[in-house]
């Protein structure tokens, strides 16, 4: 999603537009959102994985 955020802001001109603007910025932030959640996650899986007796 953030790269596609990023595609259409340098390489059209859609993102001159009120909607064009609100689409890449919804993209941008949904993308960050998502990516962040996902090293949280491997975390959180590593973290059940350890073995608590070491």
């Amino acid at each position: 999603m953030l790269l596609t955020a990023i595609g259409i802001y340098f390489l059209s001109d859609w993102s001159q537009q009120v909607a064009g603007m609100v689409l890449v910025a919804s993209l941008a932030g949904l993308g960050m959102v998502l990516m962040s959640s996902f090293p949280i996650a491997l975390f959180l899986e590593w973290a059940r994985a350890q073995n608590p007796s070491e």
